[in-house]
């Protein structure tokens, strides 16, 4: 305020009026860093990297942007001025609170859409020549689609493994249409059961699937290279400077079918390491067209969705490629939680982290698998809950 005030007199002083010296004021105000970001306070304890709890405020604020994205409520507000917060019981009730009241969709809004990378959707251009039937609706409510269910695991207490393995989603006309699925009209989203596993889980939307495409084409080394980093926790490394580019020559593309010309790149002793993972497990998701249609044909040659990876563990299509995943569960629990940890600290994962990524996957697993338990955790944990000092000044 003192700052503010001494801008209005020097502006008075120039001789401007009083309506003037208040516009300087808020162009000020509203050019702040403090105004335009979430500023966390880093307090100087008279040693670098000491480490000390958040304060009551702090923690709720912690809480309340990360399942919220907002200030906290007045119920919040309330508990961190009376130092109640540092209760784990009452933390775990006000985590559950938080959790089923409609301002968590904001953990789908901005958590899924960065984890799942759904924000790039929006610089995905479809090439209309080879897939005509795309167009902005389909573009928004297949993101729609996955927002929806990320919150309905959220809401209704869901195991995190229905994220991979699921009977439902949620749909409308146009994404019916899309998906060969009768008896849905109107532009409206509503949840509806699936018999066959082609659509249960993240793996069978629209919107991951496109993601995961070339304008013209499906891109089996792209969704298995996204599975690898976005479900398992295991990225593979960029490609060496002299890896060469799968060739798009008419020609070549006409005379052999994507998985004959992938297999012949894949050949090659410089791609084959990352390779012969990723693509086999992009493989199984080669159904699903460009867009995420369900097909049985690339052009003229028939899909082969059968895949084995380097252990010898062999699956044939989407449902199967489930089944894989789900038996690697603790892999994709654990990476989960650090990309949730990720998101909720505002920073990097360090090996620092691991024992509290160690203690988080444990309760998750000892809990079923809960989303909330999954959320408690991260909010009960070292990292969340401690903030880390800067070196002190001289």
């Amino acid at each position: 305020m003192d700052e503010l005030l001494r801008l209005v007199e020097s502006v008075h002083a120039d001789g401007a009026s009083f309506e003037r010296g208040i516009r300087l004021a808020l162009q000020a105000i509203l050019v702040s860093p403090n105004f335009l970001f979430h500023v966390v306070e880093i307090p100087v304890l008279g040693q670098a990297d000491a480490i000390q709890p958040l304060s009551g405020f702090e923690l709720a604020e912690r809480i309340s942007f990360f399942l919220w994205s907002r200030l906290p409520d007045d119920e919040l507000a309330a508990l961190a001025k009376a130092g109640k917060l540092a209760d784990n019981e009452i933390l775990e009730q006000q985590v559950r609170r938080m959790l089923k009241d409609d301002r968590a969709s904001a953990l789908a809004d901005n958590f899924a859409a960065q984890w799942l990378q759904l924000r790039r959707l929006e610089t995905i251009t479809p090439d209309p020549g080879y897939y005509p039937a795309f167009d902005e609706d389909l573009r928004r409510d297949s993101r729609r689609e996955t927002e929806l269910f990320f919150s309905a695991v959220a809401s209704d207490d869901l195991s995190v493994l229905t994220l991979l393995d699921a009977d439902f989603s949620f749909i409308n006309e146009r994404l019916a249409r899309h998906y060969g699925i009768p008896g849905i009209e109107g532009a409206h989203f509503r949840r509806v059961s699936f018999e066959d596993g082609r659509r249960g889980g993240i793996l069978g939307h629209a919107s991951i699937l496109t993601l995961t495409s070339n304008p013209t084409r499906t891109s089996p080394v792209k969704r298995g290279k996204w599975i690898l980093g976005q479900v398992l926790g295991m990225p593979p490394k960029p490609p060496p400077p002299n890896a060469g580019d799968l060739s798009e020559e008419t020609e070549e593309v006409q005379a052999a079918s994507l998985r004959e010309r992938l297999e012949k790149h894949r050949a090659d002793p410089v791609c084959a390491s990352c390779h012969r993972i990723m693509d086999p497990i992009g493989f199984a998701l080669e159904n699903y067209d460009g867009v995420g249609a369900w097909r049985t044909r690339d052009g003229k040659f028939p899909i082969n969705a059968a895949g084995t990876l380097p252990d010898g563990t062999f699956f044939d299509g989407p449902v199967d490629l489930k089944k894989v995943l789900l038996e690697r569960k603790r892999d994709f629990v654990w990476c989960l939680s650090e990309k949730l940890l990720t998101y909720a600290l505002g920073r990097g994962i360090e090996y620092f982290d691991d024992c509290a990524l160690e203690d988080i996957v444990k309760a998750v697993e000892a809990d079923d698998y809960r989303f909330s338990r999954l959320v408690i955790e991260v909010v009960r944990s070292v990292p969340f809950r401690m903030k880390r000092s800067q070196e002190s000044s001289p």
